[in-house]
């Protein structure tokens, strides 16, 4: 990790500017200052402006841009500002801006309207490879006479599981595992039926997924994870929290809702598309992906396809299974851990307004939305994906450092 500052920027002298490491830079919070050190006035407009131009000015000291930011973070002293900032910050981005998360009602240094905080990646010229081999096992845990596949790669840090959805299985990560391999062990599994996992009782479903995962943890000897769940592999996670928390450092529900209902989230869930999604009879088309990544990207479309096809499990029953399944809010405000929500602006599935009214109810969540993208960002758009849980898990390794 190397610590970066960008000439002509005042910083206190035991912060930095930005942070890199290899490819990644993390950009530090930052505020609308000006060379003399003092805040901008005029008010949120331009307060905002002057911030993104002080970021604008660390990344280019960075070797990067605009173009290569891949999540933003915004904090809002009066979330009323909301709309301002984001005409201002919206003018910034060449494209479509990237994921973004935004918090209101914090409390800001030298009475600041806004602050921001970026993560991004060096442009090519700049990047580096790891050519150290990354250590790679697989096996099968036995429960209830079934044989539940997993895989381990990586190792070091705290584990990441990455639970998949109905529509994969272990190998839908390969865009996840790469990533967060460098630096921990990331575990995969297939769920009952899918992949290598037998499913002979034909029980596949939330009512064992969560009993399967605590098995395959108790296999590796894992104490404490962090637990990703990918639409039903959120409801696996969930299962396997309320019936051990102690395994659990913090919760991903990736474009899930883990069968956690509220009235505002049922309410929500009318604008669900689900119903109408688009047959499968047609290249790369799947209800799990938005159609402009049908359009833009059918190789990878069409492989999606073909892997959801591995396996003898019946989506169609699971996801019965899934919707019969469910908790109530206070089983919600009752996960303590650090839960990050995500989802694509285009899920049809499991819609943003439904997983913004789920995080409503649960008391220590974040949400990141990630443009562009249906039901599987993931997937859809993995640096940005990545970017907004790489984040995350950083904030939670700063926090656990300091106690």
């Amino acid at each position: 990790m190397e610590k970066l500052n960008a000439e002509g920027l005042v910083r206190l002298p035991q912060f930095s500017h930005a942070t890199v490491s290899d490819e990644m830079i993390y950009v530090s919070g930052t505020i609308g200052t000006t060379g003399d050190g003092s805040l901008v006035g005029g008010g949120i407009r331009p307060e905002t402006d002057q911030t993104l131009k002080n970021i604008e000015q660390i990344l280019t000291a960075a070797s990067s841009s605009w173009s290569d930011v891949l999540k933003v973070s915004v904090y809002l002293a009066d979330i009323s500002d909301f709309a301002t900032m984001n005409d201002v910050y919206s003018r910034y981005f060449p494209t479509a801006p990237p994921a973004r998360i935004t918090v209101g009602g914090v409390r800001l240094v030298f009475d600041a309207r806004v602050e921001m905080e970026c993560t991004a990646i060096r442009t090519p010229e700049f990047r580096t490879t790891h050519s150290k081999p990354v250590p790679r096992r697989t096996g099968f845990a036995e429960r209830d006479g079934e044989k539940i596949f997993y895989e381990v790669v990586g190792e070091g840090g705290v584990p990441l599981v990455l639970c998949h959805g109905a529509g994969g299985n272990h190998a839908v990560w390969f865009q996840q595992v790469s990533q967060f391999s460098k630096n921990r062990a990331v575990i995969t599994w297939d769920h009952r039926g899918y992949g290598k996992s037998t499913d002979h009782g034909d029980l596949t479903g939330p009512k064992v997924a969560g009993g399967d995962l605590i098995a395959i943890l108790d296999e590796l000897n894992v104490t404490r994870a962090d637990i990703i769940g990918q639409s039903m592999g959120g409801w696996s996670a969930v299962g396997a929290y309320l019936e051990r928390p102690d395994l659990f450092r913090s919760l991903v529900l990736a474009d899930s809702l883990g069968g956690l209902l509220t009235p505002k989230v049922s309410e929500a869930l009318a604008s669900s598309t689900y119903t109408t999604a688009a047959s499968m009879d047609y290249l790369g088309v799947h209800p799990a992906l938005g159609q402009r990544f049908v359009v833009e990207e059918p190789e990878l479309a069409h492989l999606y396809q073909s892997l959801g096809e591995i396996g003898t499990a019946n989506s169609d029953k699971v996801i019965g299974r899934l919707l019969m399944t469910t908790y109530d809010e206070a089983t919600a405000k009752s996960i303590e851990i650090p839960v990050l929500c995500i989802v694509g602006d285009h899920d049809g599935l499991f819609p943003p307004a439904a997983i913004m009214a789920l995080c409503e109810a649960l008391p220590n969540v974040r949400l990141a939305v990630i443009p562009s993208c249906g039901h599987s960002p993931y997937y859809e758009a993995p640096e940005l994906w990545n970017a907004s849980v790489a984040a995350f898990l950083q904030s939670i390794d700063k926090e656990s450092s300091s106690l």
